[in-house]
C-alpha cells in the first residue's frame, strides 16, 4: 500500500477511538462505573500510542507526499470535532473555567477575591459545578478575561458556554499547527509533515487539551508564536506574545528575560524599551477588570495551589521517603522537613541552572539559540522545580519544541513524554511512585541510552577513519 492509504487507515483507526470515547463518556464519567473507565482509560491508551507510532514510520516514509499535508490536515479536523463535542471525563478543570467566567458575569464577583464556594445560592446555579470552589483563579488576567467573554457570549447555556472555552482551545490547536508548519520551513528544513503530524494527530494533546479543554494549548501556542517571530525576525512582537502567555498561566515568565536579551540585542535598547512597554499596556489592560482590588487579592491561597505536590518529581521523591519511612519509622518525624527540603532543593537547581543557561545565552545573542533556551528554561520549571506536574502540562510545550534540531535531547524527551503522560489517563496518575518511572524516568533512561549510542558510533566512525 502508499503511505496514503496506510495513513488513512491509521487515522481511521484513531478517529474510531475518539469517537468510541465520545459514546462511552456521551452522559457524563459519573454515569460509568469506576472499573468501566479504567478499562476504558487503558483500551484507549493501548490504542492510541501505536497507532501515533505507525502513522509517525509511515508519514517518514512519504516523501514529502502533497496529499500527505492534505490527509493530515482533513483527519485533524475529523479529531478536533469529536473531542469538541466529547464531554470532559478526566480532570475537569474546563468546569473551574465556567464557574470563574460565571461568578464575573452573574455575580460581579473579582475570583481573585472571593471563591465561588462563597455564592450562597450556587447548589440551585445550573452554570456552577462542584469543581475547584475553595480557591480563587490560579490563572493570569488574560484567561480569566476569557472565562467571562465565553460566559457572555454563553448568554446562561451552560453547554454552549463549555463548547465556546472548548473552541477556544481548537482555535489555538489549529493556530499551533500553522506555526510549527511555517517555523519548519522557516529553519529551512524538509518534510515538515513530520512535525505537523506529531502536533496534530497527538493523542495527548486531542485528549487532554480538546477533549477534557485544559488551557495550556493557548500558552504553547503563544510561546511558539514569540518563536516563530523570532525566526522571521519580527523582534518588536516576541516581548507581547510572551507576556500574553504569562497572562493565561504564569510558566512563561521564565522566557522574558531572553525574549528582552534577544530585542535588546537585535534591534537597540529605544526599540526594545517600546516593545515592552507594548507589553506592559497589553498587561494593564487585561489587568483592568481585576486589579483594582488588588490589596484583596488572595495570594497565599494562588501560591498553596501552585506548590501542590502533586505527579512531580518533589511528589516522587518525598513518596520514595514515604515508602523508606515504613522500614524505618524514625523517619517519619522529619517527613515535613524532609519535603521542605526536597522543594527548595528543587527550585535552588532551577533557578540556578537558568540563570547560568541566561548568561551563556547573552554571550552568544540569537534566534536559534532563543528558541532553545526558552523552551530549556519551560522545561526546567514545569518538570524539575515546580512541585504540581499534569500530563496535559506537555500543551505548553510540544508544539515550541517542534522547531528545535530533531536530533536534541529536549524534542526527543518531550515526544516520549507526550507519549507516556497518555497514561495519566489511567490509574497510573494516583500511583506515585510507579507513575513517574513509567511516565518520567523510562523516558529520560532511553533518550538518554540512545544518545550514549549516538555518541559511541560517532566515536567508532572517527577512529574508523583515523
Amino acid at each position: 500500500q502508499r503511505p496514503f492509504q496506510q495513513l488513512t487507515l491509521v487515522g481511521i483507526g484513531a478517529a474510531a477511538v475518539y469517537f468510541a470515547g465520545l459514546v462511552f463518556y456521551w452522559n457524563g464519567p459519573e454515569a460509568r462505573s469506576r472499573t468501566a473507565r479504567e478499562v476504558f482509560s487503558w483500551v484507549t491508551v493501548i490504542a492510541l500510542i501505536p497507532l501515533l507510532w505507525r502513522g509517525w514510520q509511515i508519514v517518514n516514509l512519504s516523501h514529502s507526499e502533497p496529499s500527505i499535508v492534505r490527509l493530515l490536515i482533513i483527519f485533524a479536523a475529523v479529531f478536533c470535532l469529536i473531542a469538541l463535542f466529547t464531554t470532559p471525563y478526566h480532570s475537569t478543570d474546563v468546569f473551574g473555567y465556567v464557574n470563574r467566567g460565571w461568578q464575573q458575569l452573574h455575580y460581579g464577583q473579582d475570583p481573585y477575591v472571593h471563591t465561588v464556594s462563597e455564592i450562597s445560592n450556587r447548589a440551585g446555579d445550573p452554570m456552577l459545578r462542584e469543581h475547584w470552589i475553595y480557591n480563587p483563579s490560579p490563572y493570569g488576567f488574560l484567561f480569566t478575561g476569557i472565562s467571562y467573554v465565553a460566559c457572555w457570549l454563553g448568554q446562561g447555556n451552560w453547554w454552549v458556554t463549555l463548547l465556546i472555552i472548548k473552541f477556544v482551545n481548537v482555535l489555538a490547536y489549529a493556530c499551533t499547527g500553522v506555526l510549527v508548519w511555517l517555523g519548519t520551513k522557516a529553519l529551512g528544513r524538509e518534510h515538515a509533515e513530520g512535525p505537523l503530524y506529531l502536533f496534530l494527530w497527538n493523542p495527548i494533546i486531542l485528549v487532554h487539551n480538546l477533549a477534557n479543554g485544559h488551557n495550556d494549548l493557548i500558552v504553547g501556542m503563544l510561546v511558539l508564536m514569540s518563536f516563530y517571530l523570532a525566526l522571521r525576525r519580527v523582534y518588536f512582537w516576541i516581548i507581547p506574545f510572551v507576556v500574553m502567555g504569562v497572562l493565561i498561566k504564569y510558566a512563561p515568565i521564565v522566557m522574558l528575560p531572553f525574549a528582552v536579551g534577544l530585542v535588546w540585542r537585535k534591534v537597540g535598547s529605544l526599540r526594545a524599551a517600546g516593545s515592552c512597554l507594548f507589553a506592559v499596556v497589553l498587561a494593564a489592560l487585561a489587568s483592568l477588570p481585576y486589579i483594582g482590588d488588588w490589596r484583596s487579592f488572595r495570594l497565599e491561597d494562588i501560591r498553596d495551589n501552585a506548590v501542590l505536590i502533586d505527579n512531580s518529581l518533589h511528589s516522587f521523591l518525598i513518596h520514595f521517603y514515604e515508602l523508606v519511612s515504613k522500614f524505618v519509622p524514625q523517619m517519619d518525624i522529619f517527613h515535613d522537613a524532609a519535603s521542605s527540603a526536597i522543594a527548595i532543593a528543587l527550585r535552588v537547581a532551577t533557578l540556578l541552572t537558568m540563570m547560568w543557561l541566561l548568561l551563556r545565552f547573552l554571550k552568544n545573542v540569537d534566534e536559534t539559540r532563543f528558541v532553545k533556551y526558552s523552551a530549556l528554561c519551560l522545561f526546567l520549571l514545569i518538570f524539575v522545580g515546580s512541585s504540581k506536574l499534569n500530563g496535559w502540562y506537555v500543551g505548553m510545550l510540544l508544539g515550541p519544541v517542534l522547531l528545535l534540531d530533531r536530533e536534541y535531547w529536549l524534542r526527543r524527551l518531550m515526544l516520549l513524554f507526550s507519549a507516556t503522560q497518555l497514561g495519566s489517563i489511567t490509574f497510573l496518575k494516583q500511583a506515585y511512585i510507579l507513575n513517574y518511572i513509567v511516565m518520567m524516568l523510562v523516558p529520560q533512561w532511553y533518550v538518554w541510552r540512545e544518545r550514549r549510542r549516538s555518541e559511541q558510533r560517532s566515536l567508532n566512525t572517527e577512529t574508523v577513519s583515523a
